[in-house]
Parts: C-alpha cells; structure tokens; sequence
C-alpha cells in the first residue's frame, strides 16, 4: 500500500525520524520531497538508518544547502528498507518540509548481505 509520510521541522540541528519500517514489512522509498519554507538558506540531509546498528548511517542528501523558498526532488530511482530501518532527517534552519513516498509491502524476511 502506499504511503506519504511529511514533517516540517522545528528543531534544528538534531536528527529526526520521518518514518521506521515496521516489523514484517519492507517500504520501497520512490520520491523524496524537501521544501525550504524559511526565510534563509538552509542545509538539509537525509539519510537510511540501518536498524541492525544504529551507526550505520546511508546518507542519500549531505548537507545541500537549499535557498529560500526552494524545492529539491529524489524520484529518479526507489530504495527498498527492510523491517526497522528508517529515514532520519536534519536541517540547520526551522521551517524545512520533508515528505516520502513508499509502497509499504508485507514481506517475509529479508537476507542481509555482508557487511549490511
């Protein structure tokens, strides 16, 4: 089933989950929408969070630095998380809005590949 999940941010500088995947799901991430609502340039990053350790972090945006009043779009490609993975977001500026669209599958466990 398919699902947008969005927040905008109000906190800056810390990270901030925009979705997990649940337990016996997969969720396949096909657009990534980051708006700058503020009125200042911002940083913004995004990254998949592997839910086997928390240090693995898969940064797909790096601090961009995003104008004001400014849009940046991922729906080039799909990445597919597995059970308890999620998407974190951060941003330097109050005012960022993020919003993902997944389709949301029930799935039977997934083989993890070395090094995952």
């Amino acid at each position: 089933m398919k699902h947008s999940v969005g927040k905008t941010i109000t906190t800056t500088g810390s990270d901030v989950e925009l979705f997990t995947v649940p337990n016996g799901y997969v969720a396949e991430v096909t657009t990534l929408f980051i708006s700058n609502t503020s009125g200042s340039t911002a940083s913004v990053s995004v990254y998949w969070q592997h839910a086997h350790d928390a240090t693995h972090k898969i940064y797909i945006i790096n601090g961009k630095s995003l104008n004001s009043k400014d849009y940046l779009q991922f729906s080039s490609g799909s990445i597919v998380l597995k059970a308890g993975d999620s998407f974190q977001v951060q941003t330097n500026t109050s005012g960022i809005s993020y919003i993902a669209t997944f389709d949301l599958r029930k799935e039977f466990p997934m083989y993890t590949f070395d090094g995952e």
